[in-house]
């Protein structure tokens, strides 16, 4: 396998994590009861950049090809 299609690999797995953490029915039912009003996007968002980044760096980023014979 090459490098980056393991390091898209990782980013899908990471991005995955931190979107699900952030989304987790625990997290959100105890920012609830705090009532906490101020809401860090940074989870999120990071989470959705590395998502986005693995994907691509999975299924699109090819080897390049020499013509050269």
């Amino acid at each position: 396998m090459k490098l980056v299609t393991v390091v898209g690999i990782i980013l899908v797995g990471l991005g995955t994590l931190l979107l699900a953490y952030f989304a987790s029915p625990v997290r959100l039912l105890f920012q609830a009861t705090l009532e906490h009003h101020k809401i860090n996007p940074v989870l999120p968002i990071f989470g959705g950049i590395a998502l986005v980044t693995g994907i691509a760096l999975v299924f699109f980023v090819r080897p390049r090809r020499s013509d050269r014979d």
